[in-house]
């Protein structure tokens, strides 16, 4: 497994390749998490690729970490993947968060992720 950031349109770009257990999941998260709080960045675009889906939430630990995001209104998670398995995983991961009250949203594609992350916050999330 390897990742890297870096900041793209004011946001932190986090890459993820070749993710395979449960220990490298709950790694790179904590990692994101560093890095968002290093760089005071509230939006997020996870790119994930050549990695195995993550079906099993609980199993990672994820629901604690919406919970933590849920507490700040102004960050914003955009899930992208390189494959329909890890896309499917995104799909319910962003169900699970938005029950938690986090943003959280899975894409196909980059460009409309990025318009997401960087659009204002609408006053139905501020009151969530």
């Amino acid at each position: 497994m390897r990742y890297k950031f870096t900041m793209i349109h004011d946001c932190l770009r986090a890459e993820l390749v070749g993710r395979e257990s449960v220990d490298e999941t709950q790694e790179f998260i904590r990692a994101v998490a560093a890095q968002a709080q290093k760089t005071r960045c509230p939006r997020i675009l996870v790119w994930v690729r050549r990695s195995r889906p993550i079906f099993k939430v609980e199993q990672y630990r994820i629901s604690e970490y919406f919970k933590q995001l849920a507490a700040n209104r102004e960050v914003r998670v955009a899930l992208l993947a390189d494959s329909e398995e890890v896309r499917a995983a995104h799909e319910y991961i962003e169900v699970l968060a938005r029950q938690q009250g986090a943003n959280v949203r899975a894409f196909r594609e980059e460009p409309p992720a990025l318009e997401w992350l960087k659009a204002p916050v609408l006053q139905s999330q501020e009151k969530r």
